[in-house]
């Protein structure tokens, strides 16, 4: 009768779609039984036991075992019509050559028994693979329940980017200095006076100068500098021809010759001394000088403080010493003269600087007794103090 039919018969559905669907819910974990409708307690309604689920994805209701008789039953054959009984198509199967990826949170890929993820196709095998994850939890290269071995390839590095550095080759250098852009040729040349000195008696015209050319170790230096005076005679005309070599990194040794060329007798020296930048940023100069008829002696110092980056105030001074006197050139035995000033330069360019200066002259020792005809010529006497305009330039 289909009154003492129907409530076994509605338990049992219940039961087959609640293991059908919570296949794909638990992912793996079998279904139990709907409390209180358990169908194993029916006559004749055994369920077997719910198959792995991997094999789920596939299961029919049509193909289970004990339900061949179940088309004959009323109120089966058209089970869509029942209310909650929609039967849902079996979602399809992975693509041969996928890995089956465990889901990611509390359910590990060990929730996946008999799950076995595998190389896709297509995956070099420099690449990164996920482990492959065999019944009981076995790992890369293990044997698992069964009995599937798993080998997978050693991660290798890219060809782009070997395992070691290449080797770096050894070099030695000169003095165990690396190479610097230091071996160039330069040319310079430096008028440091070229200035018009005033006083009551008169004009004097006065050049100082420098020129180098060569690189930073060795050079070939030339030096000059003199006086003329409001007549047209030239004195303390001093010229010098000299090899430089960088002996540190501020300071330079010179040798060579010296030749006093002007309107008095010419006096021929051998030269040597230094000249480099001192503590401080003071430029200074010391040279020692000699022949046949004794020894000399120049020093000389100047300093640039600067006011601003273009006003410059530069205090400057020469000193000559000699062995012997020399009244035709009116040089004195020990401290002969000074050549002093203070000069106020404003640099419109770094190339050319105008500037006023106060200037000073001064003889000593034999040459101070007498009004002296040569170096220098100062019309107020041994000591000379003047207001000098000049420029300052370079190149």
């Amino acid at each position: 009768m289909k009154t003492g039919v129907a409530p076994p018969l509605f338990g049992l559905l219940a039961v087959m779609l609640t293991a059908f669907c919570g296949t794909f819910a638990a992912q793996g974990t079998p279904p139990g039984p709907v409390a209180g409708n358990n169908a194993n307690t029916t006559p004749g309604m055994a369920i077997p036991a719910a198959p792995h689920a991997a094999t789920h994805q596939h299961t029919d209701m049509d193909t289970m075992p004990d339900m061949d008789g179940m088309d004959d039953m009323a109120g089966m054959n058209d089970m869509g019509d029942m209310p909650g009984m929609t039967r849902h198509a079996a979602p399809p199967g992975p693509k041969p050559g996928t890995a089956l990826v465990p889901p990611r949170g509390r359910h590990h890929a060990h929730s996946l028994p008999d799950t076995l993820l595998t190389r896709p196709q297509g995956t070099p095998r420099g690449g990164q693979l996920a482990p492959a994850m065999l019944p009981g939890g076995a790992g890369r290269g293990s044997k698992g329940a069964g009995g599937v071995h798993v080998a997978l390839p050693p991660l290798t590095p890219d060809a782009r980017w070997p395992a070691t550095a290449p080797p770096v080759p050894h070099i030695r250098y000169v003095h165990d200095m690396p190479p610097v852009m230091d071996r160039g040729t330069y040319l310079h040349v430096l008028m440091d006076q070229l200035e018009d000195r005033y006083s009551a008696g008169g004009s004097l015209f006065r050049y100082s100068g420098q020129a180098w050319y060569g690189s930073d170790y060795n050079k070939l230096w030339l030096k000059s500098e003199g006086s003329v005076d409001r007549h047209g005679t030239m004195t303390d005309g001093d010229h010098e021809l000299l090899y430089d070599r960088a002996i540190s990194t501020y300071f330079d040794v010179q040798t060579g010759v010296r030749l006093d060329l002007d309107s008095g007798p010419v006096r021929a020296w051998g030269a040597v001394g230094v000249q480099g930048l001192a503590l401080y940023f003071f430029d200074v100069s010391a040279t020692a000088y000699f022949n046949s008829q004794g020894v000399a002696g120049k020093l000389e110092g100047s300093y640039d403080l600067l006011i601003t980056n273009r006003l410059i105030l530069q205090p400057q001074a020469e000193l000559n010493f000699y062995s012997r006197t020399d009244t035709a050139r009116d040089t004195s035995a020990g401290f002969s003269d000074i050549d002093a000033g203070l000069r106020l330069r404003y640099e419109f360019t770094r190339k050319v600087a105008p500037y006023i200066a106060l200037t000073y002259t001064g003889h000593y020792g034999d040459t101070a007794s007498h009004m002296p005809t040569g170096r220098h010529a100062p019309t107020s006497g041994p000591e000379d103090l003047r207001f000098t305009f000049g420029v300052r330039t370079w190149y």
